[in-house]
């Protein structure tokens, strides 16, 4: 269901609301079917498994009384205190299996590159070739590889379609595809070497290419395993449970403060309005994340702006639920006479104080809380240099230069944009390469200036384009690829961004901090800057084909969860629709923003209170396509698993895997 910035249609859980009975039923049917998986998963393990049926809004005797909203409370506050403690186990078990992977496929994509150069050097072949071969391996391996076997949870989340087992869709591709079986060629006899840390290896090139293969599938199905789980157990079980939780302390203090005498008309009202949005906010949260993956085009859940934007909303209304319900209480005075009648907590995960695993980094983020005219005097700084480089490139639009010309210096405004724009709020960043990166990025010939070169940062914060102005022209990673000096990038680039910093508002007109008005801003994107635009409310097919073909001339920048995250953990799934038109012979360069969420978070709506402190940009190991994007046969091409391990190279870079102190 498309949202209403994008398009102007009305959010799925806005129509819910003109029908209150039918929504009601639909939260309700999505709540027993979430006790159902839930069973499974040890949450209830001292219940009677009769007492495991979620009390019905309406029943034959009228609404819900006061015993079923107590046993609502019980069962959502059953899932929510035990989320954590499961979420630690799963991810702990998940992150062992992709950090023990990951040497293996970076000497893998090593050993494939020696490989290669003395398979064309031999005149055995062209590239083409070379990847057809290595591609009829991998297949092979795919279709005959172990499935993964769940425990009795998460093969509940599968028949639920919360989750998903690793390679499952890639491998049911693979068995059925008619040219599995790997050919009689003589090249397979045909003895190669490599050497890696001082030790040469020699073998037939079929022993070879099979152990790339199967040291890549084995990398991506342990990312795709990490990201499921992480899917699961943050974005849906975590952050579910916590907004569930307030909903039903809300519901439950409304039943008994719905009293003549006890409160206001006019704040019960909209207590009760706001508990209804939330309800049918939750219908909506069950039905993204059953959302099938295996779509190029899906409906919410897997493009990324439609679900943030929803987490969005569902935080700024919990966040008002308990406002509101506490100042209620405070009206009416803890306790009257019934314990429940108190104040309605925060859940850690909302408010920034959680423990566990894979959280952010302490070292990093916000730096300290400014003032209201310290913050607006930055504000001002940064609005006075983004107004002086929309000025700048309205004139290099009407200037006679070539396109190369005019594209160069326009990335230059930019990268100096970006620096001013930490400089004005005091954003400290600090780059760091894997030192993985070095070995392989030679194996590839990453600084020849040949390669199609793909950055892919998560994208935590609006500050991610500064920051990622700033990494690009640093010290750090021009050495790490082979740049003498800072190359000129084509970013997929989504409309109207322009509009989200501050604006000039005079009746129906709106003008940016760049001077222009968002939709001149794109146009000048498009003709000076060379970037691509996407319009969400389109077919992105089109644009990202663009993208494409523009790799061939500059090196590329896109953000591939699509939008900006709604709290500091949450990592929706990739948009696996980029992936599946990503040439093979694309190189990929992933990156982390460690810190960048409490600079400048998503929430509330229109936020603009920018923070000073640290971010640390952490650079992945090139990731090459011809080894890690599956091959383009049949369903293969929607590239689910590929894109799930992009994913889970972001978390592990992002996110501090070890349990927190």
């Amino acid at each position: 269901m498309a949202r209403r910035e994008e398009t102007g249609s009305i959010p799925l859980y806005e129509q819910l609301l003109q029908d209150p009975g039918q929504m009601l039923a639909l939260y309700d049917q999505g709540a027993q079917e979430v006790l159902d998986v839930a069973r499974f998963e040890g949450y209830f393990d001292a219940w009677d498994p009769a007492q495991l049926r979620w009390p019905p809004s309406r029943g034959e005797a009228g609404p819900i009384d006061l015993p079923g909203l107590r046993k609502r409370g019980r069962l959502i506050t059953a899932i929510y205190e035990g989320v954590p403690r499961r979420r630690d186990g799963r991810l702990a078990e998940a992150y062992e299996q992709f950090r023990r992977a990951t040497p293996a496929y970076h000497r893998a994509n090593r050993i494939y590159y020696q490989v290669r150069r003395q398979f064309l050097a031999k005149g055995a072949g062209d590239a083409r070739e070379f990847l057809h071969l290595y591609q009829s391996l991998f297949v092979d391996a795919l279709a005959n590889g172990d499935p993964f076997v769940p425990d009795a949870g998460e093969a509940a989340l599968q028949r639920a379609r919360i989750a998903r087992a690793p390679l499952s869709h890639a491998q049911a591709v693979a068995e059925a595809l008619s040219t599995v079986a790997v050919g009689d060629d003589p090249r397979w006899t045909e003895v190669y070497a490599y050497t890696l840390d001082g030790v040469t290896v020699e073998a037939p090139l079929r022993d070879l290419l099979q152990a790339v293969a199967r040291g890549t599938l084995d990398y991506i199905a342990a990312g795709e395993f990490l990201a499921t789980r992480y899917n699961t157990y943050t974005n849906f079980a975590w952050f579910g449970s916590s907004v569930w939780k307030v909903i039903t302390d809300a519901d439950l203090l409304l039943y008994h403060l719905d009293r003549p005498g006890r409160a206001d008309r006019p704040s019960l009202d909209a207590l009760r309005g706001d508990l209804r949005r939330a309800q049918a906010m939750m219908v909506e949260f069950f039905q993204a994340h059953r959302e099938n993956p295996d779509h190029l085009k899906p409906v919410s859940y897997w493009y990324g702006h439609q679900y943030t934007y929803l987490t969005r909303d569902m935080i700024d209304l919990t966040r008002r639920l308990i406002a509101s319900a506490n100042r209620l209480v405070r009206q009416v005075g803890a306790g009257y006479g019934v314990e429940e009648v108190r104040e309605v907590t925060a859940p850690p995960l909302l408010v920034g104080r959680v423990e566990g695993r894979f959280l952010e980094y302490p070292h990093v983020g916000k730096g300290a809380d400014l003032s209201g005219w310290r913050r607006a005097f930055r504000g001002g700084r940064w609005v006075i240099s983004s107004w002086r480089m929309g000025r700048r490139k309205l004139r290099l639009a009407g200037a006679s230069l070539d396109v190369a010309r005019r594209k160069e210096l326009a990335w230059q405004d930019f990268l100096a944009w970006g620096a001013a724009t930490l400089r004005a709020f005091d954003v400290e960043v600090k780059v760091c390469v894997d030192p993985q990166f070095f070995p392989v990025a030679e194996e590839i010939g990453l600084g020849d200036g040949q390669k199609k070169v793909l950055f892919l940062p998560t994208h935590q914060s609006l500050l991610d384009h500064p920051v990622m102005y700033q990494v690009l022209q640093s010290p750090e990673l021009l050495r790490a690829v082979g740049w003498e000096r800072p190359m000129p990038c084509v970013i997929l680039a989504r409309t109207r961004l322009a509009g989200a910093g501050p604006k000039l508002k005079v009746g129906p007109w709106s003008i940016t901090m760049f001077g222009v008005s968002a939709e001149t801003f794109d146009r000048l994107l498009e003709e000076v800057d060379r970037f691509v635009t996407l319009d969400r409310s389109r077919d992105a097919g089109p644009t990202t084909q663009r993208l494409v073909q523009a790799l061939d001339r500059y090196p590329g920048l896109t953000y591939p969860v699509g939008t900006t995250v709604a709290f500091d953990i949450q990592s929706p799934p990739l948009q696996h629709a980029l992936f599946a038109v990503l040439p093979q012979d694309v190189v990929i360069v992933p990156l982390a923003f460690r810190g960048i969420h409490s600079l400048w978070p998503k929430c509330p709506k229109g936020n603009l209170r920018i923070n000073p402190g640290l971010v640390e940009v952490v650079v992945s190991p090139p990731m090459p396509g011809e080894t890690t994007l599956l091959p383009r046969r049949r369903s293969l091409r929607t590239q689910v698993e590929s894109a799930a391990l992009f994913q889970a190279v972001h978390l592990t870079t992002l996110l501090n895997p070890e349990p927190s102190e």
